[in-house]
C-alpha cells in the first residue's frame, strides 16, 4: 500500500525531469551552431592507408572440404571444441594459455564467439587429428577478428599459396598491421616515456564570441543536467536491485562449476591412484582402457557466455583448468598408443589445477 501511495509523485517527478532535460536539450541544440569551433580550412588531409605486402603461405592440403557446425566450447585463443572435436583457427597463433597473455587471448575469443553457433571448413589437419578450419560466427571470419583484437598474430609456413589462401592472408595481415599501429594486445608497448606536453597554439582559433555564446548556454545545460539527474535517481533503486539479484545468479553458478570441477577432480586422481603400480613407459593395459573415463563440463561449457562476469581470478583459473580437461581428455582417448606415464602426468596437473580453482572458489562463495 505505501509503494502505491508513493507512485504518482514518482510519475510526477518523472515527468518534470524529462519536461526539464527536453528543454534543455532543445535550447542546447538551438545554441549549438554557435558554440562549435571552425575547422582551419588548411589542416592536412588524413594519411592514406599503409599497403600491405605479398603474402606468402603453403597451399592448404584438401581433406575434402569437411564441414564442422555447432555451438563451440573455446579452449584458447586459437583452438575449439565441438563435443569431442578440437578445431584450431587457420592462418593465427595465439599464445599459450600457460603463457602471461593466453588467458586474455581466450577470453578475447570466448567474446567474439559469444555463445553463437560457428560454422567452420576444414582445411587442414595436425600429426594427431586435430582439425585446422577456417571458422565463422554468422558473417564474423573469428580468427580475423582476433587479428584485429591484438589477441593473436598471423601465422604462416612456407610459400607458393594459392590466390585464395593470398587474398585470405591479405586480409589477415591487413588485419593485424591495424592492430599493431593502434599498439593493441600483444603489440602493446610496454615503459613508453609520458608524451611531452602539447605546445600552447599562437594562434588559436577560438574568439571571444565562442566565450560569450558558452556563458548564455550554461543555463540550458545546467537544466538538461538537472534532468537527467532526476531521472537517475528515480531508477538507481531499480538498478542497485538488479545488481544484487545479478550477484546471487553469478554465485549460484560459480558453486554449480565447483561441483563439476570437484567431479572431475575425483575421477582423475583416482584413475592416478589406480595406475600407480603399472609400468610408466609401456602403454595402459586394455583392462584399464575401459576405466578411462573423465565426467565432461556441461555447466561451465553451457553458461560460456556468462562466465566472463565472474572475477577475474577465478575465471583465470577456470580457463586453465578446462584447458587441461581438454588437453588430457584428448591424451585418453590415445591412451592405448601412448606410454602410461605420459597419460599420468596429464591428469595430476589436471588435479592440481582443480585444487587451484577449488581453493580460490571456496574463498568467493
Amino acid at each position: 500500500m505505501q509503494f502505491q501511495e508513493k507512485l504518482p509523485k514518482q510519475r510526477i517527478v518523472a515527468v518534470a525531469a524529462a519536461t526539464i532535460m527536453a528543454a534543455g536539450l532543445a535550447l542546447a541544440l538551438t545554441a549549438a551552431p554557435a558554440l562549435a569551433k571552425k575547422k582551419p580550412a588548411d589542416e592536412p588531409p588524413p594519411p592514406k592507408a599503409a599497403p600491405v605486402g605479398a603474402v606468402d603461405g603453403a597451399p592448404l592440403q584438401a581433406v575434402n572440404g569437411t564441414a564442422i557446425e555447432g555451438t563451440p566450447a573455446v579452449i584458447d585463443g586459437d583452438t575449439l571444441r565441438f563435443g569431442d572435436r578440437l578445431v584450431r583457427l587457420y592462418g593465427i597463433a595465439a599464445p599459450d594459455i600457460d603463457s602471461a597473455k593466453g588467458p586474455d587471448a581466450r577470453i578475447a575469443l570466448e567474446e567474439i564467439v559469444n555463445d553463437q553457433r560457428v560454422g567452420c571448413s576444414e582445411a587442414d589437419r595436425t600429426r594427431d587429428g586435430m582439425s585446422i578450419a577456417i571458422c565463422k560466427a554468422g558473417n564474423t571470419d573469428l580468427a580475423e577478428a582476433m587479428l584485429q583484437r591484438g589477441a593473436a598474430a598471423v601465422y604462416r609456413a612456407g610459400n607458393n599459396a594459392s590466390a585464395e589462401e593470398q587474398a585470405l592472408g591479405g586480409r589477415y595481415d591487413a588485419a593485424e598491421l591495424v592492430a599493431r599501429q593502434k599498439e593493441i594486445g600483444l603489440w602493446k608497448k610496454a615503459g613508453e616515456p609520458a608524451a611531452a606536453p602539447a605546445k600552447a597554439d599562437p594562434n588559436p582559433w577560438i574568439d571571444r564570441a565562442v566565450i560569450q555564446d558558452w556563458i548564455v548556454a550554461a543555463p540550458i545545460l545546467l537544466l538538461a543536467f538537472i534532468g537527467l539527474l532526476l531521472l537517475g535517481l528515480l531508477s538507481n533503486r531499480a538498478r542497485r536491485q538488479e545488481i544484487l539479484e545479478q550477484r546471487r545468479g553469478d554465485t549460484s553458478l560459480l558453486a554449480q562449476i565447483l561441483a563439476e570441477v570437484l567431479a572431475i577432480r575425483e575421477a582423475a586422481a583416482d584413475f592416478v591412484i589406480n595406475t600407480s603400480g603399472l609400468n610408466h613407459k609401456a602403454p595402459l593395459p586394455v583392462d584399464h582402457l575401459a576405466m578411462l573415463n573423465l565426467p565432461s563440463a556441461p555447466i561451465y561449457v553451457g553458461n560460456a557466455g556468462r562466465a566472463h562476469r565472474l572475477p577475474r581470478d577465478i575465471g583465470v583459473d577456470l580457463v586453465q583448468f578446462h584447458a587441461a580437461h581438454a588437453g588430457a581428455s584428448q591424451m585418453l582417448r590415445h591412451a592405448g598408443d601412448i606410454p602410461s606415464e605420459n597419460v599420468r602426468t596429464a591428469l595430476r596437473k589436471l588435479v592440481d589445477s582443480a585444487d587451484a580453482v577449488l581453493e580460490r572458489g571456496q574463498k568467493l562463495l
